[in-house]
């Protein structure tokens, strides 16, 4: 689930441009962030770090940009919009905010060199898989979103929270088909109750765009 934090500084400073400031938080990080913009505040590596605020900049965010980690959870607790990129177990995207918006890792499958389908993650179990093993012994390579594919979509969520994103008719059609997608997971512990229940959060319209070959394509692999 971890993914390089310097390919996050194109959208910070998108964001910087636009009048914000972008904080990057965490308790335990691999890297300084490699950026002199005075309005992008390393607040993890700086000393500054406290419980107490960690908590107070998850309640007082305008939106909150993360992935699969723990932080995550906490601007949820106060209903901030929350944007996750390099989302990884697809299947355990979080679908209930109404503001939230999310882009996955793609899922390189090295014996055909290529990436899985939507359906083939989902139907396969593979988009539910916690452990980098489970990856490993099937082949596949979990890819990190690119710069250019988060800061656009921290742009889509940004528009979004401000209402000033205008979805088109192929935006709408194509969000509909990727849930679809999600209609029979279900939660195998629990008797096969739905594993999700009203979808509400959107993936990103762009990125979905761009992977539409990814959606369109007819699946053809599955686990041996």
């Amino acid at each position: 689930r971890d993914s390089d934090i310097n390919t996050y500084i194109p959208a910070m400073e998108m964001l910087v441009e636009r009048g914000y400031y972008a904080v990057r938080m965490g308790s335990v990080v691999k890297h300084v962030l490699e950026t002199s913009n005075e309005r992008i505040i390393d607040y993890a590596t700086n000393g500054a770090r406290t419980d107490f605020l960690d908590i107070y900049l998850g309640a007082k965010c305008r939106f909150f940009i993360g992935s699969a980690a723990g932080i995550t959870e906490l601007p949820k607790i106060f209903r901030r919009p929350i944007l996750s990129v390099n989302q990884i177990p697809m299947e355990w995207t979080h679908t209930w905010g109404p503001q939230d918006l999310f882009i996955p890792k793609k899922l390189w499958l090295k014996s055909e060199a290529r990436y899985l389908t939507f359906q083939e993650i989902l139907d396969s179990g593979v988009g539910a898989g916690l452990l980098g093993s489970q990856y490993d012994e099937l082949g596949i390579d979990p890819i990190e979103n690119t710069p250019e594919e988060i800061t656009t979509a921290v742009l889509e969520m940004e528009q979004r929270i401000n209402g000033e994103w205008c979805s088109t008719a192929e935006h709408e059609e194509m969000q509909e088909r990727f849930w679809g997608l999600f209609d029979n997971l279900q939660i195998n512990t629990r008797g096969g109750e739905p594993l999700h229940g009203v979808i509400a959060s959107r993936i990103g319209s762009e990125f979905l765009c761009c992977n539409r070959d990814l959606l369109d394509r007819e699946p053809s692999w599955s686990p041996s």
